[in-house]
């Protein structure tokens, strides 16, 4: 029979990181830190950037529908023909009639719609769901990030409100072919 007896060492027991280990741990973390960041960085202003150009083809998609039902653009009080931004954002999310009176039940009378799911989508570079609507491209513009969307009712254009230099920090320099800095016409 054997029994196996542990032999005792001299030698002392490492119970702690050299300075050298810790320096190359901490190179390590650093190189790795350095390749990261920027590609997170960049992967942030890409959401960024494909949430603003998904949320505007899905608008002016709906403004499209509405236009087909309704022979004229959303953003009209009925019967009044002044342009409204709550108005718009209404006959996009809610039921409405053929005039664009809205109801937020559907009824025989109130049978077209919702065209958007509510709540209405914010604007991605200043977080705002608030929406300018301008009869014709010669209307004044809001001040650059005031409000989150323009609309141009005379052309069906929907685009976004943003200063050029937040539009530069997400990537952005123009959707489907148009700037998004400042109106144009649609």
């Amino acid at each position: 029979m054997f029994v196996l007896v542990p032999m005792r060492s001299n030698r002392h027991r490492r119970t702690a990181f050299t300075l050298v280990e810790l320096v190359m741990v901490v190179t390590i973390i650093g190189i790795v830190s350095a390749i990261a960041a920027p590609r997170m960085a960049n992967a942030a202003k890409n959401a960024t950037s494909t949430a603003l150009s998904a949320t505007l083809s899905t608008v002016r998609q709906a403004v499209d529908v509405y236009y087909a039902e309704h022979d004229q653009y959303p953003g009209y009080i009925p019967g009044s023909g002044i342009a409204d931004g709550v108005k718009f954002i209404e006959q996009l999310t809610l039921f409405s009639n053929r005039n664009g009176d809205t109801s937020a039940a559907y009824s025989t009378v109130f049978r077209f719609g919702p065209y958007l799911r509510k709540p209405f989508p914010k604007n991605p570079t200043n977080n705002l769901a608030t929406v300018d609507v301008k009869a014709t491209p010669s209307d004044p513009n809001p001040e650059p990030g005031s409000v989150g969307w323009v609309a141009v009712l005379s052309h069906g254009y929907f685009g976004i409100s943003a200063t050029d230099s937040r539009l530069d920090d997400i990537g952005v320099i123009s959707v489907d072919g148009k700037a998004v800095s400042r109106i144009s016409p649609g």
